[in-house]
């Protein structure tokens, strides 16, 4: 949003400099982003008229232009084909100075030219370098640009957030200045004649009052159109809009003074001067002002003439009905259109324009009569347009404005500063607030134009800004200090083991293929089988909410395996969403991996080693030890996807977790990734469940241990894992460490049988054990064996 001081000061004193004026603003909310006087940048660029125009002989794209200022005359070389003999134009003569360059003479493809004839960008009033800058016809020949185009006038550029529509016009930003210096605002009402021989032909229906609560029309007769005057072009330049004709260029001054987006049909080309308001139709098509057929959206709101379309509500007009030089009655819009759906239609039609930004973020539904006759005065003062004194006003719904209550004690409290009640009121009433008082508070009725405060502490941050946030005192939030959480310290903590071990995280996306779950090859029954589909995926193989990783991760692999990678190992923490009866499915938390070819390549050292169950199975126990939780339980399983006999459900405790395996091969063919592929997926939330208070740290004992190697004798079904944990139980607390080192099967043990054998370390406490203690353990151990296992002791 561009605004100059010198239009600030129609609407208010300011009797503080620019730098001072910037620092209030912002400090208030209204960020500065820029100040120039463009015309410092500017010397020797004077008025000039075209004479004559003529094609250049040694190319095609070049004119050669005989222009003369105040009784001298020059010719330039030119590239630009926009202006026409007669147009007055900006000439930076020989030795003039523009941003970035010097002008020079120059001889271009054999033709000499004394100066250069400049575009709105060249000058720094716009960014159009598409042509030159046509100046007003009134436009004094010979004058220096930099007053002409009021290049001498200081600019501010502001950034207006989306919460502020109220800032997007040098009305409401001036609002702002005499808030902040404690200046009244001025406010001029529009006069005009209104002749009682012109009447209004208009009719205005309104379909959608939701979309279109209010649509104002004035009708005005025999305007005479041609170009505006200078004083208004200089300003609508300054701000980067370019003039076009005094009608078109009343309704974009009048949009950057009040704020408010205006349209000016041509009433001869509108069918019967109908204006009907309402939605698109299936299959309807509109040719707007930039020349664009568009194809419609049923939700797209239109002006039309009753049977077609004229207008895009509150974006653009139509090429059919705009005003042109043949124009001579005029019918001006002023409407409020509901601020989502311009916003939907302007994304839809990829059209952005200074009017939807202003609808789309909330406009005042009030302003719609004040700006219409601004417009309206304008017109007729500058295109010779007769008013008439009708006002067709349809109000279909009526806005009510916004009543909040305001406890002076809690904006001290919220603000950390005491503020008499009536400095809060007053403050409220500088922006033209209605205050009012009420027992121990203030009653607040918000203007129209104030969209963004509906709250309490809405008014809080009003009183504040404006009281001034460098006034706040500095002091640090009260609580407890900052932390993760002791679930989030121990995911951070499981990556880093993780990754320590040299598996390499992935992170893969939550949308995936239900094909990709079919890969896998479960059971009918199996919830993972079951998935929440998106309705608008944006692509086919992502339209369902994953219940697995293990897809991905099994991409992953295969992407890997496609360079050449001779082993890759990959985990991944993240959530899988299963179906419900609620409108949202339950997300748990799931880590799993996917490990394929070799762990180590082969070296100098030592061969290849290859990823198999026992080393993926090491990794989860490294992890789990890693968090401070005992060793988790593995027992033999089958099931798809994995292979027959070489899988495992994992659990923790009691609790189950999940399973790791090595897949089955028509899984590894489906996913074309190589066989002996392993993977696991363990629920994370028993895991977090069972986490330590805290990590419980042992001094090492001073005393040597004493260590037996005993060898136990099971059915051959007995899993190793359940007889290393009866050693223990039943050892205990001697015992602190059981390792199995050999598995035997063979004749010395009998068919169905295997011999386990275990090293076992002992200690007591504060001595060294003796070897009739360690022997005592054993004895105690061998009954619990016998008794849960069947197992009998050779040690």
């Amino acid at each position: 949003m561009r605004v100059t001081l010198n239009w600030l000061r129609e609407f208010v004193d300011i009797d503080i400099d620019a730098e001072k004026l910037v620092e209030l603003l912002n400090f208030s909310g209204t960020k500065v982003e820029s100040v120039r006087t463009p015309g410092d940048d500017l010397h020797g660029v004077v008025v000039a008229e075209v004479l004559n125009i003529e094609e250049h002989p040694n190319a095609d794209s070049l004119t050669l232009v005989d222009v003369r200022t105040d009784g001298e005359e020059q010719r330039v070389v030119c590239g630009a084909r926009n202006f026409s003999v007669g147009d007055r134009v900006p000439l930076a003569r020989v030795g003039a100075r523009l941003p970035g360059m010097d002008i020079t003479e120059r001889k271009i493809r054999g033709q000499v030219s004394r100066g250069m004839l400049c575009s709105g960008a060249e000058l720094g009033v716009s960014r159009d370098h598409s042509g030159i800058l046509v100046l007003p016809p009134d436009a004094e020949l010979g004058a220096d640009v930099v007053p002409t185009l009021g290049l001498d006038d200081t600019l501010l550029e502001l950034e207006i957030t989306l919460n502020r529509p109220d800032c997007m016009s040098v009305l409401g930003v001036a609002r702002e200045v005499a808030a902040l210096t404690g200046q009244t605002l001025r406010r001029s009402e529009s006069k005009f004649d209104t002749p009682t021989d012109v009447g209004s032909p208009v009719k205005v229906a309104i379909e959608d009052s939701q979309a279109c609560p209010r649509y104002l029309v004035r009708y005005i007769e025999g305007a005479k159109i041609g170009p505006s005057p200078q004083w208004m072009a200089t300003r609508l330049l300054a701000c980067g809009v370019r003039p076009i004709s005094n009608v078109v260029d009343v309704t974009n001054y009048v949009l950057l003074e009040l704020g408010h987006p205006m349209h000016a049909f041509d009433a001869d080309k509108v069918a019967n001067q109908a204006i009907v308001v309402r939605r698109a139709r299936k299959g309807e098509r509109f040719t707007t002002l930039d020349g664009v057929e568009r194809d419609l959206h049923r939700d797209d709101l239109l002006i039309t003439d009753g049977a077609k379309p004229i207008g895009l509500a509150g974006i653009m007009g139509g090429e059919a009905t705009e005003v042109s030089e043949s124009t001579s009655n005029v019918i001006l819009e002023s409407a409020y259109f509901d601020p989502d759906t311009i916003a939907f239609t302007a994304r839809r039609q990829n059209l952005r324009t200074e009017a939807s930004a202003r609808f789309e973020r909330g406009m005042d539904v009030e302003m719609a009569p004040v700006a219409a006759a601004r417009a309206a005065q304008l017109m007729s003062e500058l295109a010779g347009g007769r008013v008439s004194a009708t006002v067709l006003d349809e109000h279909a719904k009526r806005l009510e404005r916004v009543k909040v209550r305001l406890r002076p004690s809690r904006t001290d409290k919220l603000l950390g500063i005491s503020i008499p009640p009536a400095e809060q009121a007053e403050r409220l009433r500088s922006i033209e607030m209605e205050v009012s008082d009420a027992a121990g508070a203030l009653d607040v009725l918000v203007p129209a134009f104030r969209p963004d405060v509906t709250r309490e502490v809405d008014l809080i941050e009003e009183v504040g800004r404006l009281h001034g946030f460098q006034e706040l005192p500095s002091t640090l939030p009260r609580g407890a200090a900052g932390g993760l959480e002791r679930y989030q310290r121990a995911e951070r903590k499981l990556r880093q083991v993780l990754a320590d071990l040299g598996v390499f995280e992935a992170v893969t996306a939550s949308l995936i293929s239900p094909e990709d779950v079919e890969k896998l090859g479960l059971d009918e029954s199996n919830p993972t089988r079951r998935m929440v589909e998106v309705a608008n995926p944006m692509v086919e193989d992502e339209r369902a909410m994953r219940t697995t990783l293990l897809p991905s991760l099994l991409r992953a692999v295969a992407l890997n395996r496609s360079q050449r990678s001779q082993g890759v190992g990959l985990f991944e923490i993240a959530r899988i969403y299963e179906p419900t009866n609620e409108a949202l499915p339950q997300e748990g938390l799931v880590l799993a991996g996917a490990f394929s070819g070799l762990r180590r390549e082969q070296e100098w050292t030592g061969a290849a080693r290859p990823w198999d169950f026992f080393r993926v199975k090491g990794v989860l126990e490294a992890a789990f030890e890693g968090l401070g939780l005992g060793p988790p339980g593995f027992v033999p399983a089958s099931g798809m996807p994995f292979h027959p006999t070489r899988a495992a459900t994992v659990s923790l405790g009691s609790a189950p977790l999940g399973a790791l395996g090595e897949l089955h091969p028509d899984v590894c063919e489906r996913f074309d990734v190589a066989e002996r592929t392993l993977v696991f997926e363990l629920s994370l939330a028993p895991v977090f469940e069972d986490l330590p208070e805290r990590v419980q740290l042992q001094e090492p004992s001073r005393f040597p241990a004493a260590y037996i190697d005993m060898a136990v004798v099971v059915d051959d079904a007995v899993a190793a894992s359940k007889v290393g944990d009866v050693i223990a139980r039943a050892g205990a607390p001697e015992v602190v460490s059981v390792r199995l080192f050999d598995v035997y099967r063979g004749e010395q043990v009998g068919d169905g049988m295997k011999s386990l054998a275990f090293a076992l370390e002992l200690r007591v406490e504060g001595r060294t054990m003796t070897d009739d203690e360690a022997l005592q353990v054993r004895d105690r151990i061998l009954p619990a064996l016998q008794e849960r296992t069947g197992g009998t002791i050779r040690a």
